[in-house]
């Protein structure tokens, strides 16, 4: 896999953020430690999806909706 690696952060809800992975068919989730770890490294790339920017702290994004799984 070719660095930086691409994540898409597409949900929040309390600590918890909710990023898709290449390759995975379902976001991860991690918390805030581990997403500044993900920012600050130099082999991976944060971006915000455009209905994360959107949301509000108590919407969170389910596998099932299509919006937080890359296909």
């Amino acid at each position: 896999m070719e660095t930086p690696i691409e994540l898409e952060l597409v949900g929040k809800k309390d600590d918890l953020y909710a990023i898709n992975y290449p390759g995975l068919k379902v976001p991860i989730h991690v918390n805030f430690e581990l997403l500044q770890k993900f920012k600050k490294s130099s082999d991976y790339v944060i971006r915000e999806s455009e209905s994360f920017k959107k949301i509000k702290n108590d919407q969170w994004f389910l596998s099932e909706n299509t919006e937080a799984v890359r296909v």
